[in-house]
Order: C-alpha cells, then structure tokens, then sequence
C-alpha cells in the first residue's frame, strides 16, 4: 500500500512539471532563490570587507587536505556500496561517482542520481528494474544516515546549549531547524519500520550497506570538523558543530540550487560564536565554498569524456534540462 501511494504520488508530480507554467514557474523560483542568496552573499563580504577576508583566508595545508578528503569520501564510499548494490566490480568507473556528486551539489539535488541511472542502464548490462532498485534503495539508506545525524547532532546541541546560535542564525532559521528535526526523525522512523514494503534489497544487504552510509556520515563530520578547526584552532568545537549541523539542516532542503553557495550565506551569520575576527571566519567559509566551485567545476570538466563515451551527449542534455526544471 506504501509503495503504491508513493508510486501514485510520483506520477502526479511527473504530470504535473510536464506542465510549462509550473516548469517556468519551478526555474523562475530556483534561480530567484539563489540570486537572493548571492546578493545577500555580496552584502555580507562588504559589510566585514573583502580585502580583510581574502588576506584572512586559511595559511594551514591541513585546511586543504582535509577538503580534499571530505570531498572524496562521498564518492568513494558510493563506488563501495553500488559494487555491494549491484555485484559488479566499479572501480574502473570511479570518475562516474565524482560527477555524481558535482551534479547532486553544484546543480541541483538528486540529479545525480538521474545521472546515474542513465549511465547505469547504458554501460552495465543490468535489468532495468535491478538498476532503479539499486539506486532508489541505496537512496533512501543514505537520507536514512543522513537525517539520522541531523537528529542526533540537533539534539546533541540541544543539551548542551549549542542550538541557540543556529535557531538565531537568520530570519526563518528556527522553522528550518524544526521542519528538518521533524521530518529527519519521522522519515528515519518510517524507514525503520516499513524497510521491508520500501525496499526490495537481497537478504543480508541492507546492513552492509547501513555501515557504510554510517560510517561515512562520521567520517565526514569528523574531517568538515578538522578543517575549520586546523583554520582557526582556538575556536570551540561546539561552535564547529553548530555550522555542521546548519548544514545538514540545509541539505534536507529538495531540489535546494547549489548547496554549497546556500551553506555559505547562512554560515557567515554564526560568525560571532567563534569566538575569532569576523573576518577570519568569512574567510574561511569563503575559502571553503570557493574551493567547492572550484573542485565541482574542475572535475565537470574533467569527467566530460563520460558525455561522449559512457552515456552519450543527448542523454546528458535530457538529464541537465531535467534537473534544471525538477
């Protein structure tokens, strides 16, 4: 009954963004969003300065190694868990998984897995059906770990008197905050207790693949909390761990217009927890969104054989005018 409402509710949707207005409606509200966020961006960096904040950018090469690290770790721990997924060998295909990831944060949320599913069904030789179960599966275990740690660190801040800086981060943070605890734990409920109606998995995968998606989450926590803490050292951990959870609170957000620019403009509104010049910290999350940009647009690019070679161009104009309008 589950899996039939939630099929039913998806070709609503799937009818419905057919439609032109809602299209142009939906890509007028995308990019109305994100050319709010760069101005409101611009305002910020004027207001602290911005030959301050590029002469505060991080000095530590740990800062830059620990980046390099936190952007890997998605790709890599998927390349582990499609080959758990789909029983074949992927290691050869690793670049697959990087552009994955470009595409999910650089342009919009989810169109990585679009992306994913086309290459699957072009160069795997799996069952349609196989492919769509793996990627959907593996979906919902990954927003599983996901809003799993949104709950825990939330109520970790919570008891100890961290929360307070994120709920008066901006205006509207509060419901943000209360929307994404609220629907991270009842989406982490419900797929605990349906697992077995929402996903279709081979006896004894889902734990592995629980592991991984665990482990991963804390392995990136721990690194996104090395490098702001090899920038600024003597800034507290908690106060690392409220910027943290700001933006797993974002990363709930569907279909959010680059995730790394959203995070950036509501990081730059906790500066005054660190405990360290405004400008400092500015430059810091400017050092760390621009290397984002930098990294997602390097590996675009680098990756641009795949559209030739692997899935074809046409498929990859479809998959960049469907994420463009989801």
């Amino acid at each position: 009954m589950i899996k039939s409402a939630a099929n039913g509710a998806a070709s609503r949707w799937r009818v419905l963004r057919e439609r032109d207005d809602v299209q142009k409606g939906l890509k007028f509200l995308q990019y109305s969003l994100l050319a709010a966020i760069v101005a409101y961006l611009a305002y910020k960096l004027t207001h602290v300065g911005w030959m301050e904040v590029i002469g505060a950018l991080p000095e530590s090469p740990w800062f830059y190694l620990f980046f390099l690290l936190r952007f890997l770790a998605l790709p890599i721990s998927e390349l582990a868990l499609y080959e758990i997924v789909w029983s074949r060998p992927l290691v050869r295909h690793f670049f697959v998984f990087i552009r994955k990831r470009v595409y999910n944060f650089a342009v919009m949320g989810y169109s990585g897995e679009a992306f994913l599913t086309l290459w699957a069904r072009r160069r795997l030789g799996l069952p349609h059906k196989t492919i769509l179960i793996g990627v959907k599966d593996n979906n919902l275990l990954s927003a599983f770990a996901s809003n799993a740690a949104t709950v825990v660190l939330i109520i970790a801040l919570a008891v100890t008197g961290g929360l307070k800086a994120g709920l008066d981060a901006f205006p509207g943070a509060r419901w943000l905050f209360a929307l994404a605890f609220i629907s991270a734990g009842t989406l982490s409920l419900l797929v605990m207790i349906f697992r077995n109606k929402l996903m279709a998995l081979p006896q004894g995968v889902m734990p592995r693949l629980i592991s991984v998606h665990g482990g991963r989450q804390a392995l990136i926590i721990l690194l996104h909390t090395a490098m702001y803490a090899s920038a600024l050292p003597g800034a507290p951990v908690m106060a690392w761990m409220t910027f943290i959870a700001m933006q797993l609170v974002l990363s709930r957000v569907p279909f959010l217009p680059n995730q790394d620019i959203v995070y950036l403009g509501a990081a730059l509104s906790l500066a005054p927890i660190v405990g360290a010049p405004e400008a400092a910290v500015a430059g810091m999350l400017v050092a760390e969104a621009g290397l984002s940009q930098i990294f997602n647009i390097a590996m675009f690019f680098a990756t641009a054989h795949l559209a030739r070679t692997e899935y074809g161009v046409k498929a990859e104009a479809k998959l960049g005018a469907a994420a463009a309008l989801s």
